[in-house]
């Protein structure tokens, strides 16, 4: 067997094993570990390794160079990083725990790992064609969305707003129910529904090329299914993503036809327009848009006017005690106050009492603004540069940049993210540089789907640091480098 088949099947496996081993971490198996290391991570490192180092023996030496530099230039950053990240002052934020192990083999298997993954697959164009990717993204969609669907039927799914309860309600149920529209919401055996919502939107796009492209009625299936199961999935990036791309795509296409850069695609037009509309009209009257349409405005006016005057009366070193009076009056979760005491900052409490009751109702903004203070003070100029760590153990942010930038600083945000937005960077020169050439359906939709990857990780996180969205991030940026490589070598172009 030659180095391309086995890189070709290596990375196959890799790729086709990911809903697998996401749905393995909400069971016991997450905790097996082989020297040291979790046998889920394990199998992924061996399977990239094994890749990249077949890559390497026919590659030039000049990129063999430039990724042993890259992998310098980390290892430097991670010392640093440590470096920094050990003068925290836990009296701040006593839930760090740093560890050098930790820290460094979380860097390498959630950034370092899937950039390897991108160094493979376009070191490989040669391995790597259309119908591969073709085949991964049918068998990633087919897996997660059928296991979704069939989950939820037997009620056995976990329910997508809920950590550990199963649903009692299923697809049958859909409009009969008159409850909470999350309680209909089901993520199959996944781990993590926002995790799933970025990998399942960065691949809808590729989902409809491929119904483009093909022109197979299998492909049709492949594409209501996945429109329903992130309907299921229920959460705003999965259900409104499915419309919002839909609707693109469309547009899109009508738009090429009208200018003459794409032929009408007779089999396009009775597929994808009529599914579409189908599953939207399902969408639009389905519980997850009709409980997001009467959800009203909340009300976040005042209740016990009490709560707030005896904040004037109240020693702050009392405010403790205040608070477990009236927390659910100034909407401060249980949560947040057990992982930042009052105890330990009872100056940002009062100022969180004291302000919008509606900016506390919101989690994110909660756990942006508590990291903000724990970063202020512990005041380290070297923060900036360098971050806190993840072995601060602070929860996660949801909305990445901003919270890597607090994980590992300016630097390291540009060293572990910078080559994908460096390497997108190069693609989009190169296909702007010859516009005409890569100027159709098919480049567009890739482009969306890197754009949504890039997109999505800013307004609902889960993309960066979380290992099967980079995993998958990686592979359609893959996939767009071969469409723009073909466009301007007029292969594949049928």
């Amino acid at each position: 067997m030659n180095k391309n088949k086995i890189i070709k099947i290596l990375i196959s496996i890799l790729l086709i094993n990911l809903p697998f081993l996401d749905m393995l971490r909400t069971t016991s198996f997450k905790d097996v570990e082989f020297c040291g290391i979790a046998l889920i991570e394990l199998v992924n490192i061996v399977l990239i390794g094994i890749a990249l180092i077949l890559t390497l023996t026919k590659i030039s030496k000049k990129k063999i160079l430039c990724l042993f530099g890259y992998l310098l230039v980390v290892f430097v950053y991670i010392f640093l990083h440590y470096q920094n990240i050990i003068k925290f002052d836990t009296n701040i934020f006593s839930r760090a725990n740093f560890n050098f192990v930790s820290e460094t083999f979380y860097i390498l298997r959630a950034y370092v790992l899937p950039l390897m993954l991108l160094f493979v697959l376009i070191n490989n164009k040669d391995v790597f064609d259309k119908k591969f990717y073709f085949k991964i993204s049918k068998c990633i969609i087919i897996i997660i969305s059928a296991s979704i669907i069939i989950l939820d039927i037997f009620k056995l799914s976990f329910i997508s707003y809920n950590t550990k309860g199963h649903v009692m309600y299923n697809l049958f149920d859909y409009f009969l129910f008159q409850g909470d529209f999350r309680q209909l919401s089901a993520r199959g055996f996944f781990d993590s529904a926002n995790e799933l919502s970025a990998t399942m939107f960065m691949l809808f796009p590729i989902n409809i090329y491929m119904l483009f492209d093909e022109k197979k009625k299998s492909n049709l299936v492949i594409f209501v299914l996945q429109f329903i199961a992130m309907i299921l999935l229920g959460t705003r990036t999965a259900a409104y993503g499915t419309l919002l791309i839909s609707v693109f795509a469309g547009l899109v296409y009508v738009f090429l036809v009208i200018i003459k850069k794409e032929k009408v695609n007779k089999f396009f037009n009775e597929t994808f327009f009529v599914a579409s509309l189908t599953c939207i009209a399902f969408l639009t009257i389905s519980p997850f848009m009709l409980g997001r349409i009467n959800e009203g405005t909340p009300d976040f006016s005042v209740k016990d006017a009490t709560a707030y005057k005896e904040i004037e009366s109240t020693d702050i070193k009392n405010l403790d005690k205040l608070m477990e009076k009236y927390k659910s009056e100034y909407l401060i979760n249980d949560y947040f106050l057990k992982i930042y005491p009052i105890n330990k900052d009872p100056e940002f409490w009062l100022q969180m009492i004291k302000r919008d009751k509606a900016l506390n109702n919101n989690s994110r903004r909660m756990k942006t603004d508590m990291i903000k203070r724990v970063y202020e003070r512990n005041n380290n100029p070297s923060d900036k540069f360098f971050g806190m760590g993840y072995t601060l153990y602070f929860p996660d942010l949801e909305r990445d940049y901003y919270y890597q930038y607090y994980e590992f600083g300016l630097l390291g945000m540009i060293i572990l993210m910078g080559p994908y937005f460096i390497f997108i960077g190069y693609l989009a020169y190169k296909g702007l540089r010859n516009f005409n050439k890569n100027f159709y359906f098919r480049t567009i939709m890739a482009c969306t789907s890197v754009a949504l990857g890039l997109i999505i990780a800013y307004y609902s996180g889960h993309v960066f640091g979380w290992v099967s969205p980079m995993m998958n991030l990686s592979f359609v940026i893959g996939m767009l480098s071969l469409v723009i490589y073909n466009n301007l070598e007029r292969k594949d172009l049928k």
